[in-house]
């Protein structure tokens, strides 16, 4: 694990199959998630892959889903971001970075 952390962000319609597609293509194992996305109303999950030291935060609004993926943090570093976007709702593509800069403390 680094200093930093990278951050990238997916979004894509739900009822667009072809930007879907491409938004679970980029995600492993995205089956079940698939599922989840198909039923109607709001989701909020999220995933680590310890391999890859790698989190997947997705949220949807049961019409655009968001997936935040950040790179080289541990489980517990993840943990910590999911608490500090809980505390402030922080949901957003800015409002998601600013909570994990404060959760990582950089």
């Amino acid at each position: 694990m680094s200093d930093t952390f990278t951050m990238l962000v997916s979004v894509a319609r739900i009822d667009e199959p072809r930007a879907m597609a491409a938004f679970l293509a980029s995600i492993p194992d995205s089956a079940e998630l698939a599922e989840l996305l198909g039923r109607t109303g709001p989701l909020n999950t999220r995933a680590y892959d310890d391999e890859n030291l790698t989190a997947r935060f997705v949220i949807s609004d049961g019409e655009i889903v968001t997936c935040f993926t950040v790179t080289d943090i541990t489980i517990d570093q993840a943990e910590m971001i999911t608490v500090e976007c809980e505390k402030s709702d922080a949901w957003s593509e800015t409002a998601f970075r600013e909570a994990a800069v404060r959760a990582l403390g950089q």
